[in-house]
């Protein structure tokens, strides 16, 4: 596929895609949705079934708004976990909580800790992760899973004491 045809084929698709991003996210998001869109388009142009272009867009979109959802539900979550709280924490729970971060942090590997600063703290994609970290945006999505699950898993245990009860 040449890219005039390519531009044609799907320009004259786009009004569409983006009344269809439009009833499912924010208007303002509708724009980069469609151009993330149309940028996955050209980059897959000869995978794409000839006179299934449409259809095409149509599930790629839907996997790009549930991926978008994805992320910002867990910028919420993590934005709400950053916030400062209503009252002040006592120095005993700042001293606990610090400790068993610190603890289960510690325990992690380097690689892991990276992972998991990479995207908490620069709120970095898996895409821009494998950049720059120069792994696959599979491996980078694989890898951050499991690292945080680690993490999580050690924030667990680190609250339990060795008789098994809560510290």
């Amino acid at each position: 596929m040449t890219p005039e045809h390519f531009n044609t084929l799907f320009r004259a698709q786009l009004p569409e895609i983006s009344r269809f991003l439009a009833r499912r996210v924010d208007q303002s998001e509708v724009e980069d949705l469609a151009a993330d869109l149309f940028a996955i388009a050209w980059t897959k142009r000869y995978s794409i079934p000839e006179g299934y272009e449409l259809p095409w867009l149509y599930k790629t979109a839907r996997y790009l708004i549930s991926n978008h959802r994805k992320k910002a539900s867990n910028r919420a979550r993590l934005d709400g976990l950053l916030q400062r709280p209503e009252s002040a924490p006592s120095a005993e729970t700042i001293a606990l909580a610090d400790s068993a971060l610190g603890s289960a942090w510690e325990k992690l590997g380097v690689f892991e800790r990276e992972l998991i600063s990479l995207w908490a703290y620069e709120g970095l994609s898996n895409k821009e992760i494998s950049i720059a970290l120069e792994i696959s945006e599979n491996a980078a999505a694989i890898r951050l899973t499991r690292a945080k699950q680690k993490l999580k898993n050690l924030l667990a245990t680190e609250n339990f004491d060795q008789d098994g009860t809560v510290d």
